[in-house]
């Protein structure tokens, strides 16, 4: 009887080891079925069910992240634009793994009770990046940007960065990221008050379409002629977009651009 009490016992342990393990695996597969090629269609955000295995493999252990500044770091813009993103590519959380990482200024750099942009480096420091895109970028971002550039080998960043709707210095702005993209602002002829209203625009779809593009890039865009037909394509419906050209010094800029 002893024996096989003791044989049951050990049944049971087994059982239950087997079982834990079982589930820990289970959590393991959820957590990283964003890209994983073994996950179930259905598993897989809409947006990545249609990328190549070669992309795939490329981007497997890497991530998008998405800055959210003036402009959409309200709590109606962060929840618009993270569920469209979570839809189409998968946002990170504590308990999932995503293609993309959300953070929002200042909410998430602060530092000893005080905005710091400048930690942008330390939030990213164990992440391996595909690209970054930026909306409304605060003031001394694009000096974030330029240390993490230093820090590296060749003094630039090897991920492409897009920015859009910057409020930080116009040149650093450019020299940071592979484009920036601005909208041509009317002035109102009554009161004479410039207005941030974009007629006709939907900034969540812009930005799905701009990571659906970043995706498929391996390097940061080159700063040619055909820099202006790729932002052009990031929008749904057709407009028109020229080049930005600097009110002091009449130059054209190269990489900036501006939409009506």
């Amino acid at each position: 009887m002893y024996t096989t009490l003791k044989y049951s016992c050990v049944l049971a342990a087994a059982l239950c080891a087997l079982a834990f393990g079982g589930c820990k695996n289970d959590k393991k597969v959820v957590a990283s079925n964003s890209l994983s090629s073994t996950s179930t269609n259905e598993q897989v955000p809409a947006k990545l069910k249609k990328i190549t295995p070669e992309t795939r493999a490329y981007l497997e252990g890497k991530q998008i992240v998405i800055v959210l500044g003036y402009g959409y770091n309200d709590d109606a813009h962060i929840a618009s634009i993270t569920q469209s993103l979570n839809d189409n590519f998968g946002v990170e959380t504590e308990d999932n793994a995503g293609l993309i990482s959300v953070f929002v200024y200042p909410a998430d750099f602060m530092v000893a009770g005080k905005e710091r942009i400048s930690s942008l480096a330390d939030r990213l420091e164990d992440k391996t990046l595909a690209g970054m895109i930026i909306l409304g970028a605060p003031e001394g971002l694009h000096i974030a940007l330029s240390k993490m550039q230093d820090k590296t080998e060749s003094g630039a960043l090897d991920f492409p960065v897009f920015t859009l709707f910057s409020q930080d210095d116009v040149l650093g702005s450019e020299s940071t990221s592979d484009f920036v993209l601005d909208y041509a602002h009317k002035t109102n002829t009554i009161d004479g008050e410039v207005t941030d209203f974009i007629p006709d625009f939907d900034a969540v779809e812009m930005l799905t379409n701009a990571v659906s593009e970043m995706i498929e890039l391996r390097e940061p865009l080159k700063a040619d002629s055909s820099l202006i037909t790729f932002v052009e394509q990031l929008f749904t419906k057709k407009r028109t977009v020229v080049h930005y050209v600097d009110g002091e010094t009449g130059l054209q800029s190269i990489n900036h651009f501006i939409f009506e």
